[in-house]
């Protein structure tokens, strides 16, 4: 059997020792390889052989899918499944196995970073002393007393839940959009369950932890931004396709959006020299690392190997 762990370029820089040795170990007679993702003939021809998939950004469309006949087993080193079609995978009796929770801690305390950043103007801030030499209180302004702010978290996940508690911890009033929690619970835990429209009518902080699907691609398009009266901090440190990001770009620009942090970016291997929101003061971007963390990565790369040893040993 020969399992493959492959992804883009940049995702594959990382070290993949640990991986290859977990799985050699536990499977000797399989033969580990990587391979970088570079088109989807060479990622085809790569396949060739393969029982196991390891990856976390791979386009497996059921185009793609049908043309492995020999593929057994997608393990998905991420949580996010949103490049794969699993009702192909499904279909064609390909098990599709996510790594859930594992960095719930890490998005979280990220996401709160982004907003105690733009909150506070730090970039505006660090950039005045550090490049302009200008030791003062001006001309930074528009700060928010945080005690005092709405902080409206769509998607209600383990992250979502967990960026809510540490708001909360610093006095902030939550709103939340999501069909996961029950009007009862939300009144019960003192939060406000609200529809798309109140979150941006009301917030002055908006953040992003929905899963990625078909039906939220540009989620926040142009009429949501037009919609957000109170000039928010807008998060996203969910998936880059639930922005439109021209939209954001104009957004920024016409001040319906205070400030900006994202740790997405509609492409995983994105044309930086291309990107209209860098540059910005008040935009905050960090390249898909929220994530990370020496303890997320270890139970990452375990969890998502140990799928792959689970159903491989059944199955022989």
């Amino acid at each position: 059997m020969k399992i493959l762990i492959c992804d883009y370029p940049s995702e594959m820089q990382r070290d993949l020792t640990y991986e290859k040795q977990m799985l050699r170990a536990n499977l000797p007679q399989a033969e580990v390889v990587t391979a970088e993702y570079t088109t989807e003939a060479q990622f085809l021809q790569d396949m060739q052989g393969v029982t196991a998939l390891i990856t976390a950004f791979v386009p497996l469309t059921r185009e793609v899918l049908t043309q492995l006949p020999e593929l057994k087993i997608i393990s998905v080193n991420a949580t996010g499944m949103n490049t794969i079609d699993v009702m192909a995978a499904q279909e064609l009796g390909i098990a599709v196995q996510n790594v859930q929770d594992y960095c719930t801690e890490e998005v979280a305390t990220h996401t709160l970073a982004l907003i105690l950043a733009l909150a506070r103007r730090l970039k505006s801030y660090d950039q005045q002393v550090q490049v302009q030499h200008d030791w003062q209180m001006g001309p930074v302004q528009g700060l928010r007393r945080l005690s005092q702010c709405k902080l409206a978290v769509f998607g209600w996940g383990h992250i979502g839940q967990r960026v809510a508690r540490y708001a909360r911890a610093l006095g902030m009033r939550i709103l939340v959009v999501s069909s996961h929690l029950g009007r009862t619970e939300a009144v019960e835990s003192g939060l406000a369950l609200v529809d798309k429209a109140t979150a941006l009518r009301e917030a002055d902080i908006i953040t992003n932890h929905m899963r990625q699907t078909a039906a939220n691609t540009h989620y926040f398009d142009a009429a949501a931004f037009a919609a957000m009266q109170r000039h928010p901090v807008f998060i996203n440190a969910g998936r880059g396709a639930a922005v439109d990001e021209a939209a954001l770009v104009a957004a920024l620009e016409a001040g319906q959006v205070s400030a900006a942090g994202l740790d997405v970016l509609a492409s995983e291997e994105p044309d930086l020299a291309q990107c209209s929101l860098l540059g910005r003061d008040n935009v905050i971007i960090t390249p898909h690392v929220a994530f990370y963390s020496e303890a997320s990565m270890e139970e990452l790369a375990r969890r998502s190997c140990q799928h792959v040893i689970d159903y491989l040993r059944r199955e022989v």
